[in-house]
């Protein structure tokens, strides 16, 4: 099989393949990894590779289906780095219940791909790994934290990488780099660290909307010891994309809560998209839920820094090394200074914060089915816009860049735990794709498939390919 022909199938695509007897399961392997050694170099998206051939489950949905994990997911026999050197060399010595039942959904793991350092950042870039890079302009980034699997995906490496989300980590890379990706309903997949907040999820990166419900259905559901849960719809996720979405009320945000203005090719992109939107039938209106968005980001912040000095201990114990200028970047090490003064007012008031948010948001969807915002206030970001490796910038100043000039509507899905996708429905005139998010109530995963695979066979976003790619 030649790599541009398996590039050109999704996950579902290459197991139909498979049951036809048309290619065996190590050709697509093979493939997976010829496409890994001729990308990695320039796109640097691999944090480890699998040296010896993979193992998978036979008769499971996705039985031998090459496979990437991010790494620091507790993923047995893979990377445990966190991105960083304190943690250099590490490797998980047994798997979280997220990849257990990535396991048993029978894909062959080749390796494990590039974060930032503990997953702080919106970018991949760290001293241990240096920059990931995006396949549609390599001097600009696939975003973060999952970064590494988003430019593996868009240069047809892989069809789907695992990815996690804590405040946008899922959906940003799919903005920067042209991907359908899906932040769940909080409590939806199981994961291992939520935090005092909850806000991280666990899910997959795809280039289609098909693939992410397929893997939905199969790594959701409670778990032993989990604090969140939604109970499991009535049909299978992967029979919603098949649905019609019927006549919905959407409420459309064109303007960034914050003072920085959306892009020009963020902002052309939400007119494009409301017009579709309203050819397809829905009824579209500008509208957003009240929240205070400058209280909010303070409150992020606290969110954002709270749980790292355990993790820096957690890792350095691991590793025997000593947290410290050596071994962590100036950003992080600002992150943790802050997050050890932190005080348990300061842990209150911001959860005071983020249940009103909750609050706020369950209010709107009483009016609307879904709400749509920009995935980010600009595109992917030039490598070195947010690089943690700069000790010339205050905490306070990086964060609000990051809140501010790029990030700032993603985030308050992970604090309320609505489900979200990011959505490549346009791609700017200046080569980089633009996401749309999609936003519905919660445990409504449905009417955000259903809406994105109508929006697809309308602009057909899978066949849009990257220059640094094996399509």
């Amino acid at each position: 099989m030649r790599l541009d022909e398996y590039a050109r199938h999704d996950a579902i695509g290459l197991m139909e393949l498979l049951r036809r007897r048309e290619v065996c399961a190590r050709e697509l392997q093979r493939c997976a990894l010829d496409a890994a050694a001729r990308l990695n170099p320039k796109l640097n998206f691999l944090s480890g590779c699998s040296d010896e051939q993979p193992s998978w489950l036979e008769d499971a949905p996705f039985s031998g289906l090459p496979f990437l994990v991010k790494e620091g997911n507790e993923c047995a026999g893979h990377p445990a780095t966190m991105g960083s050197r304190l943690g250099a060399n590490l490797k998980a010595k047994q798997d979280g219940e997220l990849m257990r039942r990535v396991k048993r959904t029978g894909v062959a793991i080749i390796g494990a791909t590039t974060a930032p350092e503990f997953g702080l950042y919106p970018v991949t870039e760290s001293a241990l790994h240096g920059a990931t890079r995006n396949p549609w302009q390599v001097h600009h980034s696939p975003g973060g934290s999952s970064g590494g699997g988003a430019a593996a995906v868009a240069a047809g490496v892989v069809p789907v990488a695992q990815g996690s989300d804590g405040g946008g980590s899922i959906r940003g890379p799919a903005h920067c780099t042209g991907l359908f990706g899906l932040k769940p309903t909080r409590g939806r997949t199981p994961t291992s660290s939520p935090g005092l907040f909850g806000f991280t999820h666990l899910h997959v990166l795809s280039r289609t909307v098909r693939d992410s419900a397929a893997f939905l259905d199969l790594l959701q559901g409670p778990h032993a010891g989990g604090r969140f849960w939604v109970p499991r719809p009535e049909r299978s996720h992967l029979a919603e994309v098949e649905r019609e979405p019927g006549r919905l009320r959407i409420g459309l945000c064109r303007a960034s809560p914050l003072e920085t203005p959306l892009a020009p090719e963020c902002g052309a992109a939400m007119d494009q998209v409301a017009r579709l939107l309203k050819t397809l039938g829905h009824d579209v209106e500008d509208a957003s839920p009240q929240v205070d968005w400058h209280g909010l980001f303070d409150s992020f912040l606290v969110a954002w820094t709270h749980a790292l000095p355990r993790a820096i201990a957690t890792i350095g114990a691991m590793s025997g090394r000593a947290a410290g200028p050596d071994t962590l970047e100036p950003m992080t090490l600002k992150f943790a200074e802050r997050a050890r003064t932190l005080t348990i007012d300061e842990l209150l008031q911001a959860e005071a914060v983020f249940q009103a948010a909750r609050l706020a948001v369950d209010h709107f969807f009483e009016n609307y089915d879904l709400w749509v915002t920009p995935a980010g206030v600009q595109q992917a970001p030039a490598i070195g816009t947010f690089d943690p490796s700069r000790g010339d910038e205050d905490l306070q100043t990086y964060a609000a860049r990051a809140l501010r000039d790029y990030a700032a509507f993603t985030p308050l899905l992970n604090i309320t735990g609505h489900p979200a996708a990011s959505v490549p429905v346009c791609h700017g005139s200046n080569g980089l794709p633009v996401g749309t998010q999609i936003v519905a109530p919660l445990g409504d995963e449905a009417t955000i498939f259903r809406v994105s695979a109508q929006l697809d066979a309308v602009v057909r976003w899978s066949q849009r390919t990257p220059p640094h790619s094996v399509f």
